[in-house]
C-alpha cells in the first residue's frame, strides 16, 4: 500500500473507512456462507464431531436470531450509505442530488436482508478495491485474478468482434454480389447534390499534387527521361550512324541525346505548369466533372463495373481471412511485441499461400467448366483417322 498517495491527496479518513468496510463485509459475508453451510444436516453433524459446545451453542442462541445479527451489519452499511451520499451533495460530485442512489445501487440493495440481495455485498468489496486502485493505495494490474479476468475477458470480446465483423463483411459482400438500392441512394442524394464541391476539391487537388510533387520529383523525372531517351537512341539506326562519324561521332550523339532529353523534360514542364496554373483552371475542372460524371453515371460499363465489385469482393475475403485470425494465440505464444509481429506476419503469409491456392483451384475449375460447356455446345471434336490418308491415296 502506498499511503502516502493518500495524504497527499488528503484522504486518509477515507481510506480508514474503506478498510473498516471491507473488514466488515469480509465478516459478514463470511458469516452468512458459515450460517447457511450449518443449515445442511450433513455438514451440521460433521461439525458437531469437531466442537460439539460451540456447535449446540450456536445452533440454540446464534442461528435463530442471525436475521438480528444481519440487520446490525446492515445498519452500519446503511449508515456508511446515507454519509457518502451526503458528502456526495456536499461537494457537488454528481449533476443532481438523487444520482448517487442509482449510480451505488448495488450498495443500496445489498442491505436487502435476503439471501438474493446479500450477495450484491461482494461488488461493494469490488468497488472500494477499484477506488483504492485509483487513488494509487493499492496495485491490482498485477493481481492473478485481476490478469485472469482481464485475459479471458479481452479473449471474449475478441472472439465477439470478430464474428460481429465477420458477419458484417459477409452482409456486405452479399449486397455487392445481389445489389442493393442503398448505394443508388447514397450516390443520388449525398455525393450528387456535393457536385460542384467535390469538383472544386478535386481540381484542386490535381493542380496541387501537378505543382509541389513535380517539384519535389523534378529530378528523378528529368533522369527518368535522359534514360528513356538513351535507350531509343541506342535503338534508332539513324542515330547509331553518327557514330561512324570519325572523330565527332560520339560527341555528336551525346549532343543529340542531350538535346532531346532538354526538349522532353521542357516540354513535360510546361506541360505540369500549364495543368497546375490558374489560366487553365477550367480545363482541370471539366476533365474533375467528366471523371465526376463518369462515376457518379449510372450507365456503367458492365465490364469494368464487375471487375471493381470483384475486386471489392475478393479484399473483402481477404479481410475476412485476417480478421479470424486469433491473436490472443499468437499473444501467448510470443514473449515480447516483435515476436508477436513476427508470428502475424507468419500468419499471413500462410493465408496468401492458401489465397493463392484457393485462386488456382477456381481459375481451373472454370477453365474445366467452360471447356465442357462449349463442347455441350458445341459438340464434340471431330477426330481425324491416322489412315484416312492412305485410303485416299490407294483409292486414287
Amino acid at each position: 500500500m502506498k499511503l502516502q498517495s493518500i495524504r497527499k491527496q488528503g484522504q486518509l479518513g477515507v481510506f480508514v473507512v474503506d478498510l473498516v468496510m471491507v473488514v466488515l463485509l469480509v465478516i459478514n459475508l463470511a458469516w452468512i456462507v458459515f450460517d447457511w453451510l450449518l443449515q445442511h444436516a450433513a455438514i451440521f453433524d460433521l461439525f458437531v464431531g469437531v466442537w460439539p459446545e460451540f456447535a449446540s451453542w450456536y445452533a440454540a442462541v446464534i442461528q435463530p436470531r442471525f436475521i438480528f445479527v444481519d440487520l446490525m451489519f446492515v445498519s452500519i452499511f446503511l449508515l456508511e450509505f446515507f454519509a457518502r451520499w451526503v458528502l456526495a451533495v456536499i461537494y457537488r460530485r454528481y449533476h443532481r442530488w438523487f444520482f448517487f442512489p442509482f449510480i451505488h445501487w448495488y450498495d443500496l440493495l445489498g442491505c436487502i436482508p435476503i439471501a438474493g440481495f446479500r450477495i450484491l455485498r461482494l461488488l461493494r468489496i469490488i468497488s472500494i478495491a477499484f477506488r483504492l486502485h485509483r487513488t494509487g493505495v493499492i496495485d491490482l494490474s498485477q493481481a492473478p485474478a485481476v490478469r485472469f479476468v482481464r485475459k479471458y475477458y479481452g479473449i471474449a470480446m475478441q472472439e465477439l468482434t470478430d464474428r460481429v465483423t465477420v458477419n458484417l463483411l459477409s452482409e456486405i459482400q452479399d449486397e455487392l454480389r445481389h445489389g442493393t438500392p442503398v448505394l443508388d441512394k447514397i450516390m443520388t442524394e449525398v455525393v450528387a447534390p456535393q457536385r460542384e464541391a467535390l469538383v472544386e476539391w478535386l481540381s484542386h487537388r490535381i493542380e496541387r499534387a501537378a505543382t509541389r510533387h513535380y517539384q519535389r520529383h523534378r529530378a528523378d523525372i528529368r533522369r527518368y527521361i535522359r534514360s528513356k531517351i538513351r535507350v531509343a537512341t541506342e535503338r534508332n539506326r539513324e542515330v547509331a550512324r553518327l557514330d561512324q562519324l570519325p572523330m565527332v561521332g560520339p560527341m555528336v550523339r551525346r549532343a543529340v541525346e542531350d538535346t532531346a532529353s532538354d526538349v522532353a523534360f521542357n516540354l513535360v514542364t510546361e506541360l505540369i505548369q500549364d495543368l497546375g496554373s490558374e489560366r487553365n483552371r477550367i480545363v482541370v475542372e471539366e476533365a474533375a466533372d467528366l471523371l465526376f460524371e463518369a462515376i457518379v453515371s449510372r450507365e456503367e460499363d458492365t465490364e469494368v463495373s464487375a471487375q471493381v465489385l470483384s475486386s471489392i469482393d475478393r479484399s473483402l475475403e481477404l479481410i475476412k481471412h485476417h480478421v479470424r485470425i486469433q491473436q490472443w494465440k499468437l499473444r501467448e505464444q510470443s514473449s515480447d511485441e516483435s515476436e508477436f509481429r513476427r508470428l502475424m506476419r507468419e500468419e499471413l503469409d500462410r493465408i496468401a499461400e492458401e489465397w493463392d491456392k484457393e485462386e488456382w483451384s477456381d481459375e481451373a475449375w472454370d477453365s474445366t467448366e467452360h471447356s465442357t460447356r462449349d463442347e455441350q455446345t458445341t459438340g464434340p471434336a471431330p477426330r481425324e483417322e491416322p489412315n484416312a490418308g492412305a485410303n485416299q491415296d490407294s483409292t486414287g
